[in-house]
């Protein structure tokens, strides 16, 4: 069993213990700390009893952070982390008289979120889109990459420049434009963006965001199919079905029924598809006609016989504006 023992004879225990003691401090030499977290650098002391710590940045400005020190170890707690705590941060350890000093770099970086995805509006089969997707509060942004592959075609990448001295949080943006087509349809936009920065051991290095398109029909060869016919005599019923094609399709056709028409139900029918990627018409005109009444006959024997024909009527109707619409 190995261990460290105090000496029997010779010189002091205090002197023993001074030549003895060390210091060590973590998580490291460097750390890399993510800007609105939280830090604990740690400062340990071996082989002495009574240690004092102190700790304090290379250029003496304010910690900016918390100290907590008992027995053998002292921390200090960087809670959250700021742009000021980008230092060189000493810790130093006096027991009996020697002293020892430990120096920890804190440098800083921000990546919190994954890309965000934007679209300037509906996906359209034939129509321009803009694709834009952005990185939230980067920092630093310097060799920032962003790549957007639809599949696994790049479409288009960019590695960002930084001012090196520029201290705060960057939202990056890219932008494109391209025509999507029903083909693009099930397909995957892929947005990974990396933040290689060789000297830091930061995570994630590379965040991803991804999108399934899927691609709009606007509304068209609707078709207004009236049943029996669109001229018919009075007392008749009639269907009218209003259909259309498009992406994403009607759930079903629309039918509107007239029972026992009258002339008054003569006019102009329209049916209207609306979606948001765009509008479709179809109109009828639909006829209500009288039935010609019964030819009457006077066959009484006469001198000047005379055929009696009833009085002709010609109707002129108004025409209504009806629509039924499809969402």
């Amino acid at each position: 069993m190995f261990g460290l023992m105090k000496p029997s004879t010779g010189a002091s225990p205090a002197l023993w213990w001074e030549k003895m003691f060390t210091v060590e401090i973590s998580p490291g030499s460097q750390i890399a700390a993510q800007i609105g977290n939280s830090v604990v650098l740690t400062c340990d002391v071996m082989c002495c009893e009574s240690p004092s710590f102190s700790w304090r940045t290379h250029i003496d400005s304010p910690l900016n952070g918390k100290v907590r020190s008992k027995g053998s170890k002292s921390t200090l707690i960087l809670s959250p982390v700021r742009f000021e705590n980008k230092h060189f941060y000493l810790c130093t350890v006096t027991c009996g008289h020697k002293k020892l000093e430990k120096v920890i770099q804190v440098a800083l970086y921000s990546f919190p979120r994954d890309p965000e995805i934007e679209m300037s509006g509906l996906l359209v089969s034939g129509n321009l889109v803009t694709v834009s997707w952005k990185v939230p509060d980067v920092y630093p942004f310097d060799w920032l990459e962003i790549e957007l592959l639809k599949g696994e075609s790049i479409m288009k990448n960019k590695i960002f420049l930084a001012d090196v001295s520029k201290k705060s949080l960057e939202t990056k943006r890219l932008e494109m434009i391209f025509i999507p087509t029903t083909e693009d349809t099930g397909k995957v936009l892929v947005c990974p963006t990396k933040l290689p920065i060789d000297e830091m051991e930061l995570e994630p290095k590379q965040r991803q965001s991804t999108q399934v398109l899927y691609v709009n029909v606007a509304p068209g060869d609707t078709t207004l199919l009236v049943s029996p016919s669109s001229i018919l005599e009075e007392g008749r019923s009639v269907n009218m079905t209003c259909s259309s094609n498009g992406l994403p399709p009607l759930s079903e056709n629309i039918t509107l029924t007239l029972m026992s028409t009258k002339m008054g139900d003569s006019g102009i029918y329209v049916c209207e598809v609306i979606k948001q990627v765009g509008i479709s018409r179809k109109e009828v005109k639909l006829i209500i006609q009288v039935a010609p009444k019964d030819i009457q006959l006077n066959t009484e024997p006469c001198h000047l016989c005379t055929i009696l024909f009833p009085l002709t009527k010609f109707y002129s109707y108004k025409v209504h504006r009806q629509q039924f619409h499809v969402l």
